[in-house]
């Protein structure tokens, strides 16, 4: 269906034009004056495809009867010449006004269609659809409409369509010099987005976007179904995963890819894209992080228009508030190994995971009595990992 921005004085009563239209698949939005009609717009642009004015009509919202002009067909070309930049819009004149349809110099400045007749009617809805048709975005959104169906405020946000269109437009047709960066920050903005829409929609808590920023890593974790630390003493366990499994493990590898052209400092992931851009000059990287965040907006989607699974999910985490003070129980370091070792509680014969860092800070050797606070294991909560160590004097 073709959305179009309709301008008339008189819109509320040609109810037959309306019907007319639908029939051509195209709905008429009408606004009685240029005023209404672009304030709407600009709040709203990725929902609309082309334009539709009268000849004369009204400027300003609230005029009366009798005070249309042509003036606000000249307001209204300004103005959609000002949102080129933002998007560009076709725009159509339909005038009933039989002195402007004879002026020669209003047909040079106008391409205009007679109201009233059947046949030109006929011609306008043709000509919308067949610009609409040839616009670069309205392709990509026709090419992608799984994807951009939840790019509306509905589910994740206006904005997000808009980003995706301008990382799809480099995508598919990219330059030598393509700027991966400026496209990353695009592509983790939409992922935010979904993410903002997960807590709105009572599927995340609160605690992973906080002050409004979002906190894209435990996002993921949690949707993936595992435990996160919010705050120092704060935990939220989530009763099961929400998000399915591969597409959770994409989505972190998508963050630590993009990590360097983001806020976020990362070293490492910087310093491996730049090496691999050194050596492969190719957009298919900045593609294959485009699917799979258009992935994410597809699960979403269908995940929040499910009643039974959004009923199930919502608010569906325990968020304990105190934390057991930490508890040092003694032990035995075994299977040493040049990565990691295995900590063994004497008492319960309880075993946690040893990572190398703290076996090169402490100087751990295999048979090494130690004491050592324990803690569950981020991913697996049934895992244990040491915390601290102390030695023993």
């Amino acid at each position: 269906m073709y959305r179009v921005l309709w301008i008339d004085d008189e819109f509320d009563k040609l109810t037959e034009l309306v019907g007319h239209a639908i029939d051509n698949d195209i709905t008429l939005v009408g606004f009685s004056s240029v005023e209404a009609g672009f304030e709407h717009l600009r709040q709203n642009l990725s929902r609309y495809d082309a334009i539709l004015l009268d000849a004369k009509s009204f400027e300003k919202k609230g005029q009366q009867s009798g005070t249309e002009s042509i003036r606000a067909l000249s307001e209204a070309r300004d103005q959609i010449n000002a949102l080129r930049y933002e998007k560009y819009f076709p725009y159509f004149v339909l005038t009933g006004q039989k002195g402007l349809q004879d002026d020669e110099t209003f047909g040079q400045q106008y391409t205009f269609f007679r109201k009233g007749s059947l046949a030109e009617t006929e011609a306008l809805f043709a000509a919308i659809k067949t610009a609409v048709d040839e616009q670069p975005e309205s392709q990509l959104r026709s090419r992608y409409q799984p994807a951009f169906a939840a790019c509306t405020d509905q589910f994740v946000s206006e904005k997000a369509g808009r980003l995706l269109a301008k990382v799809l437009a480099v995508v598919e047709k990219p330059q030598s010099n393509h700027d991966d960066d400026t496209q990353f920050n695009n592509l983790r903005k939409i992922v935010e987005g979904v993410f903002h829409a997960a807590q709105r929609f009572g599927i995340l808590p609160a605690e992973c976007i906080p002050r409004g920023e979002v906190n894209l890593a435990n996002c993921t974790e949690f949707l993936s179904g595992k435990r996160i630390q919010v705050s120092s003493q704060l935990y939220a366990v989530p009763r099961s995963a929400l998000m399915p499994k591969l597409l959770g493990q994409a989505t972190r590898v998508f963050l630590d890819l993009t990590s360097s052209g983001s806020h976020e400092d990362g070293p490492a992931t910087s310093s491996n894209l730049l090496e691999l851009r050194q050596r492969v000059k190719t957009p298919y990287l900045l593609a294959a992080l485009t699917y799979q965040v258009m992935d994410l907006l597809v699960w979403f989607k269908d995940f929040v228009s499910d009643p039974n699974a959004l009923s199930t999910h919502r608010n569906a985490w325990t968020l304990p508030t105190t934390i057991t003070p930490e508890t040092y129980v003694h032990g035995t370091v075994t299977n040493v190994r040049h990565t990691a070792a295995v900590f063994v509680a004497t008492d319960t014969n309880e075993q946690a995971h040893i990572h190398k860092s703290q076996i090169d800070a402490h100087g751990l050797n295999e048979g090494m009595k130690i004491e050592a606070v324990l803690k569950a294991n981020n991913r697996d909560a049934t895992r244990k990992e040491v915390k601290t160590v102390r030695l023993l004097v």
